[in-house]
């Protein structure tokens, strides 16, 4: 009953607000015994639907929530109070955030926090020692929320970092740490929106925290608390950027596999804040990886290739990531040494004693290939910056045999490549009229015979390399040799209809003249 007569004041509020926010505070202050629950309820869901429309009303709400603190018994009022000082304090950071929306005149931030402050010294003296897990949920919320609010006001800058550390040890407190993480969320937000000096060590602890929640194997953490955890770590990385990597670049060093992990996977949520701002971030991401390059555990390496297709698909510009590239090749060819290995042991072990063939550990090296190639085909060539990244070290991956299995996503790369360096010119400048574009680490005279090699000995079928191969050496074919572009651009297309299979490769134009050797 409660809920519904809380439901149909908001929805009454829509259009009768004032009648309706001014009968809750008179019942506000006319409580006695606190039995009408709903009162604080309604409270908190007007805040949360209408923000802006309650700040005329903040300070006798919090006066109100001061004058009655001591009335507070049961569990129940006491999560209805904490709903809404949470809900209202987060309605005054909106507000602040959005102040130029609203019609009366503009409230400053000391007049907010010089009404929460009272109520925000009671919960720290009278109710973070409560031991029922829904009211320790209620006062976190409360507590995170005003927590961020008195970030606004520097005399109050000390209170909070000194709650800071009970935030934190929240996470060995509440059996749910998701609301914790929550809370923690907010306060970076706030945090990062206000812009304030950081003391030292703030980053260490709350990264260590973050990175605990996630290398603890005993918790079955759900999606969304990932992902939330996550963002924390984004939130910090983008207030304090430096410290921020510092702190897991330290924990790659972790004798724990998971830690290292989970370590890489946060670098990655890094990325793309990173990226947007363009500045100095995304080189301590990609420096910070470096050091885990020749680790050999297998978790690491898919974590370090998912950090550098992350990487890939942002801009380039700011970063020298040339070694991660090189790195998916090396890794693709290791994987392919171990599998020839792995199959070579297996059907010795099958021929001695007549064993099953297990196909886990080749599986493994499958997958691994499977997300080398993956990157290369996902790789976006008109990212800013992957053209001088790329071109033209990437040509050093086409002769050599052991990249053959990575041909075909190499040579659509290539080709793009080239395409745009024959529209655009050199992103470094404009060349000499009479100049040769310098293209090529790779040999001429190894380049084309490789390519033509490989549209010879697998020219068909789906997975075949013979039209990627075509299309590169067509993309290719001015400078491969001054005599061969004219030919080329009338003997490649016409391979390549054939092999589409789209034209007919008629006899009578493979036939020699009449009296040649075959």
């Amino acid at each position: 009953v409660q809920t519904a007569a809380s439901d149909v004041l908001v929805a009454l509020a829509r259009l009768h607000f004032e009648s309706v926010m001014c009968e809750l505070q008179c019942h506000l202050r006319a409580l006695g015994e606190i039995s009408q629950d709903f009162v604080f309820i309604t409270l908190g869901k007007l805040a949360s639907s209408y923000a802006l429309r309650c700040i005329p009303f903040v300070g006798m709400t919090f006066f109100a929530l001061h004058t009655m603190r001591s009335q507070v018994s049961s569990s129940r009022t006491l999560c209805a109070v904490c709903s809404v000082l949470e809900q209202w304090t987060k309605a005054i950071n909106f507000y602040l955030r959005n102040w130029e929306k609203c019609t009366f005149p503009r409230m400053r931030e000391v007049q907010f926090c010089s009404s929460a402050y009272p109520l925000f010294c009671h919960v720290v003296g009278s109710w973070l020692g409560c031991e029922d897990e829904e009211v320790k949920q209620a006062v976190l919320g409360a507590m995170a929320a005003m927590m961020g609010l008195l970030l606004h006001e520097e005399e109050h800058h000390k209170c909070v970092w000194e709650q800071l550390p009970w935030l934190l040890g929240q996470y060995q407190q509440v059996q749910d740490t998701l609301w914790v993480t929550k809370g923690l969320h907010y306060f970076l937000k706030i945090l990062g929106e206000v812009e304030i000096i950081i003391p030292k060590d703030t980053a260490k602890a709350i990264g260590t925290a973050v990175h605990n929640q996630l290398s603890d194997e005993t918790k079955q953490l759900s999606g969304e608390h990932r992902s939330e955890l996550s963002s924390c770590v984004q939130l910090l990385g983008q207030i304090c950027p430096e410290d921020t990597v510092a702190f897991l670049q330290s924990q790659l060093g972790d004798r724990s596999e998971v830690a290292r992990v989970v370590a890489l996977d946060l670098l990655r949520a890094l990325v793309r804040s990173a990226a947007a701002k363009e500045g100095q971030s995304l080189s301590l991401l990609v420096q910070a990886v470096h050091c885990v390059l020749r680790d050999p555990s297998r978790k690491v390496v898919r974590a370090v290739l998912r950090f550098t297709q992350e990487l890939l698909s942002c801009s380039v510009q700011s970063c020298s990531a040339w070694d991660l590239v090189a790195n998916i090749f090396i890794k693709f060819d290791q994987a392919s040494s171990r599998l020839v290995r792995a199959e070579r042991d297996a059907w010795t072990s099958l021929c001695a004693w007549g064993g099953n063939l297990s196909q886990a550990k080749a599986q493994e090296e499958i997958d691994l290939q499977a997300l080398c190639l993956d990157i290369l085909h996902s790789l976006d060539v008109s990212v800013r910056g992957m053209t001088k990244l790329l071109w033209p070290r990437l040509l050093q991956y086409v002769v050599p045999g052991q990249y053959t299995g990575m041909l075909v996503p190499l040579s659509r790369c290539l080709r793009e490549l080239a395409e745009r360096q024959q529209r655009a010119g050199d992103e470094d400048g404009e060349e000499e009229p009479d100049a040769k574009p310098r293209l090529f680490r790779t040999p001429r005279a190894q380049l084309s015979p490789a390519l033509r090699q490989v549209v010879a000995a697998a020219p068909h079928g789906s997975g075949g390399c013979g039209i990627p191969a075509l299309r590169l050496l067509q993309a290719l074919s001015g400078e491969i040799h001054d005599a061969v572009g004219m030919v080329w651009a009338v003997k490649i297309p016409f391979l390549l209809c054939y092999l589409e299979g789209t034209v007919p490769l008629r006899r009578k134009r493979l036939e020699r003249p009449k009296g040649r050797q075959e």
